[in-house]
C-alpha cells in the first residue's frame, strides 16, 4: 500500500503531466498568430535605392530647406505605427479642424496649421468611397524636381500614391468638391511588402495594385492626420468661392498621410 507521501508525489507528477500536455496542445491549436513585430522595427529613416536629383538615397527630412519644411516632411514620412489604437472619425470631422482664413487683402489663406499643430499627431481611422487612385507629386516643381518630401524624385514608383475619397458614393465631386485625400508613401509600401501592416488587399501597395483593389469600393483607411500646407489655399472648406490663392481641387487640406492600414469593406 502506498504511503501518503508517495501518493501525494504521484498526484503532483500526474498534474504536472496533464498541465504540460494541455499547454502543449494549446500552442498547437493557435491558427491565427499575431502580425510579425520585429525587434527593432525596421528603421526607414533613410531609404536607399531611392533615385533622386541628389543621389540614390533619401532621408526622412526629404529635401526640405527650412526647418519648418523639414518638420513637415518628417510628418509625411512617418513609418512607425502609433503607440495607441487608431481613433475612429468621419471624413467630415476633418472640416471642423482649423483650416486657416482669408488674409486682409482677401487674396490668400493664412493662419493655417503648421507642423506643430497637435492634430498632426492624431492616429485616425476613416471610411469612404474611393473615387480615384493615381501617382502624385512627381511633376516638375520649379527647377528642383518632384516633391520635397521625396527628395525631389520624379521616379513614379517612388512617389506618393494619392487616393481621392468621397464620404459616400455618388456625392457631387466636380472640381474636387467633397473630395478628401489619403496618401501612401514609399516607406509605407516597403513596410507593407514585409507583411508588417494590416490589410485585406495583400502586401503589394503599388499604385497599380491599389488602383485595382480600391477604386470603386468603400474602404477603411488608418493612418496619421496631416495638414498639407502646400494646398492650404486650394480647398473648398476655406475658400468656398474659389477666389483666394490657387484653384481649388479638394475639400480640405487635412488628409491621412501616411496611410498605415487598409481594409476594403464591400
Amino acid at each position: 500500500m502506498k504511503t501518503p507521501r508517495i501518493l501525494t508525489l504521484a498526484v503532483v507528477l500526474a498534474a504536472a503531466f496533464i498541465f504540460g500536455a494541455s499547454s502543449s496542445t494549446s500552442k498547437v491549436i493557435v491558427t491565427t498568430p499575431p502580425a510579425p513585430t520585429p525587434t527593432p522595427w525596421p528603421d526607414l529613416s533613410t531609404l536607399t535605392g531611392f533615385s533622386n536629383p541628389s543621389g540614390n538615397k533619401c532621408g526622412i527630412n526629404g529635401a526640405g530647406a527650412s526647418q519648418e519644411k523639414k518638420a513637415l516632411n518628417r510628418l509625411k514620412n512617418r513609418f512607425r505605427l502609433p503607440e495607441d489604437a487608431f481613433e475612429a472619425i468621419t471624413l467630415n470631422d476633418l472640416l471642423t479642424l482649423n483650416q486657416g482664413h482669408a488674409n486682409s487683402q482677401h487674396n490668400d489663406i493664412v493662419g493655417f496649421p503648421n507642423s506643430d499643430d497637435p492634430n498632426n499627431q492624431r492616429a485616425v481611422t476613416v471610411e469612404g468611397f474611393v473615387a480615384s487612385v493615381f501617382t502624385g507629386g512627381c511633376a516638375q516643381h520649379g527647377n528642383t524636381g518632384g516633391e520635397s518630401c521625396n527628395c525631389n524624385t520624379m521616379v513614379k514608383a517612388l512617389c506618393d500614391v494619392h487616393i481621392n475619397v468621397l464620404p459616400q458614393q455618388g456625392m457631387p465631386s466636380a472640381g474636387g468638391r467633397n473630395m478628401f485625400v489619403v496618401e501612401v508613401t514609399e516607406r509605407i509600401r516597403r513596410l507593407a511588402a514585409q507583411g508588417l501592416l494590416s490589410s485585406n488587399i495583400g502586401n503589394n501597395w503599388s499604385v497599380a495594385k491599389l488602383q485595382q483593389k480600391l477604386a470603386g469600393h468603400k474602404v477603411r483607411f488608418s493612418g496619421f492626420l496631416f495638414f498639407d500646407t502646400d494646398h492650404a489655399n486650394q480647398a473648398w472648406v476655406s475658400d468656398p468661392q474659389n477666389n483666394l490663392g490657387s484653384s481649388n481641387f479638394r475639400q480640405t487640406a487635412w488628409e491621412i498621410h501616411p496611410v498605415m492600414a487598409i481594409k476594403v469593406l464591400d
